[in-house]
C-alpha cells in the first residue's frame, strides 16, 4: 500500500506541476491580450486627435487666406475671440498628440494593423484563455479527486491496522485469561 501512497503522491505532484503551467499560460495570453487592447485604445484616441486637429488646421488655413475674414477679425471683437479660441484648439491638440507620442502618419498606419489584430489575434487570445481556464477547472478538479483519494485510502489503511490492533489485543486477552484459568 505504501508504494500506492507514493505514486498517487507522484501523480498529485505532476498535476500541480500541468495546473502551475497552464495558470502561466493563462496569465500571459491575458497580458498579451491586455497589451492589444491598450495599444488599440492608443492608437484609436492618436487618430480622433489627428482627425480633430486636421480639422481646426484647415479651418484656420481658410480663415487665414480670407481677406474678409481677416477684417471681420480687427473689427469684431466676437470673430477675434474666436480665431484665438480656434488657435489654441489647435495647439493643445498639437500638445496631445506629442504627449501620445505621435510622429507621423505611419502611426495612423498602425490602425490598420490593430483592426486586423483585433479581428484575428484577440479573438485567438480569448479563445486560448478560455481553454486554459477550462483546463485549469479540470486539473483542479482532478488535483482534488485524487486528494481526496488518497486521504480515504490513508483512513482505510488506518481502519485495517486499527481493527487488526484491536484483535491481536482481544486475542492477547483471551490468552491471558485462560493462563490465568490454568
Amino acid at each position: 500500500m505504501k508504494g500506492t501512497a507514493q505514486h498517487d503522491q507522484f501523480r498529485l505532484s505532476k498535476v500541480r506541476q500541468n495546473l502551475e503551467a497552464t495558470q502561466k499560460k493563462l496569465n500571459e495570453f491575458k497580458k498579451h491580450e491586455k497589451m492589444v487592447r491598450i495599444e488599440k485604445k492608443h492608437v484609436s484616441t492618436m487618430s480622433k486627435e489627428v482627425e480633430e486637429l486636421s480639422s481646426m488646421e484647415k479651418k484656420l488655413d481658410e480663415l487665414d487666406r480670407n481677406p474678409g475674414e481677416k477684417a471681420k477679425q480687427l473689427a469684431s471683437k466676437k470673430a477675434r475671440q474666436d480665431y484665438e479660441e480656434l488657435q489654441s484648439e489647435a495647439k493643445y491638440g498639437r500638445e496631445n498628440l506629442k504627449e501620445l507620442a505621435y510622429k507621423g502618419q505611419q502611426d495612423l498606419q498602425q490602425q490598420v494593423r490593430m483592426n486586423t489584430m483585433k479581428k484575428t489575434v484577440v479573438p485567438w487570445l480569448e479563445k486560448e484563455i478560455k481553454t486554459h481556464e477550462s483546463n485549469i477547472n479540470a486539473l483542479d478538479t482532478v488535483f482534488n479527486a485524487i486528494q481526496q483519494a488518497i486521504y480515504s485510502q490513508e483512513q482505510a489503511q488506518q481502519r485495517h491496522q486499527f481493527g487488526r490492533m484491536r484483535s491481536i489485543n482481544i486475542n492477547r486477552s483471551k490468552n491471558h485469561e485462560l493462563e490465568l484459568d490454568h
